[in-house]
């Protein structure tokens, strides 16, 4: 137990958002906890844009203000489920194949997946017009 609190330390977190982690990308649970965060993290920064711009437009609304809160919401919990499940998926595969992933690496698939995430939720909305 003291070895996993030790590897999800906040200098680790730290080094993984500065792209220049000091540990090797070789485990699954490193390749996995990197994809995450960085799908997590570029989820939550679009959702809080999208929040900002809520608040903005709706701040006179009466009922339309909350709204924001609602996005805010969406963009935390939502992607929770699918980016884990994709990142598991991507990391296995590198897992599998022995593959050391560079950090840029890890940044590139989680901001793709939160690309594609976004896409096809545009898709959703356009489909109900």
């Amino acid at each position: 137990m003291r070895e996993f609190l030790k590897e999800l330390s906040f200098r680790r977190l730290v080094d993984s958002l500065k792209l220049t982690p000091k540990h090797r990308l070789l485990e699954f649970g490193d390749i996995w906890a990197e994809i995450f965060l960085w799908c997590f993290m570029t989820s939550i920064v679009v959702h809080l844009m999208a929040t900002i711009i809520a608040v903005r437009s709706l701040r006179s609304h009466k009922i339309g203000r909350w709204y924001s809160v609602v996005i805010l919401l969406a963009g935390i919990i939502t992607p929770i489920i699918p980016s884990a499940f994709t990142s598991a998926l991507l990391s296995a595969i590198f897992y599998a194949a022995s593959v050391e992933i560079k950090p840029f690496f890890c940044f590139l698939l989680g901001v793709g997946q939160t690309g594609i995430i976004l896409f096809f939720s545009f898709l959703k909305i356009l489909s109900t017009l």
